[in-house]
């Protein structure tokens, strides 16, 4: 099986000022790909490879999604290469409480609950979306573990989000960049890269 440097053809690690944590929590709301070295129940997905407290998991985050299908069991269905998983707190209305997990009504919509678990799933890259404040609790967890995102997406949330890289420290393939280079390289690169990041401390 592939590994994680088989996916990618560069990586950027960014450390970044307190003050600008919170600009990065809108990249998990558009999707970013993290790596599994094998196939993993919903659960394990959440507490093993996003780093998500248990407690958390299991009292904040009801909505669950593996291929826009709602998950009941998170300990019986697979998140393996090429799924996505959605996550959400509490949605309001009828329709938030038959989506969420073990709904109590959630015979409403028996044909859309997945079927994942009686498939043969492997390891490879997963693609994960975090909505609402679950996004905002928990992005810098996995944005410190390393996620896949395409230089292209990067670029384009940059340019959006109006992010200014002027006070992190950069370093593109092992080598310390100017920050105020980054846009250019990204707008050189191709396929996905690697992008981890870490908070400067203190």
């Amino acid at each position: 099986m592939q590994g994680i440097n088989d996916r990618v053809t560069n990586q950027l690690f960014l450390t970044i000022p307190p003050g600008s944590v919170a600009d990065w929590h809108g990249l998990l709301r558009r999707g970013v790909g993290v790596f599994l070295d094998k196939a993993v129940s919903v659960r394990e997905f959440m507490t093993d490879v996003l780093d998500m407290d248990a407690d958390y998991a299991t009292n904040s985050v009801p909505g669950l999604f593996l291929n826009s299908a709602p998950v009941d069991d998170w300990r019986e269905e697979r998140v393996g290469d090429g799924d996505e998983v959605g996550m959400s707190g509490t949605m309001p209305g009828l329709c938030g409480i038959a989506l969420r997990r073990s709904s109590p009504i959630r015979s409403f919509r028996p044909d859309l609950v997945s079927r994942h678990g009686e498939d043969e799933r492997s390891g490879g890259v997963a693609r994960v979306k975090m909505f609402n404040f679950v996004a905002r609790d928990c992005f810098p967890a996995v944005l410190r573990k390393g996620v896949l995102v395409s230089a292209e997406s990067l670029l384009r949330y940059l340019d959006d989000q109006g992010i200014s890289l002027d006070q992190c420290r950069c370093t593109w393939n092992g080598a310390v960049v100017d920050p105020g280079k980054l846009r250019e390289l990204l707008a050189g690169a191709a396929g996905d890269l690697e992008l981890r990041m870490c908070e400067v401390d203190g």
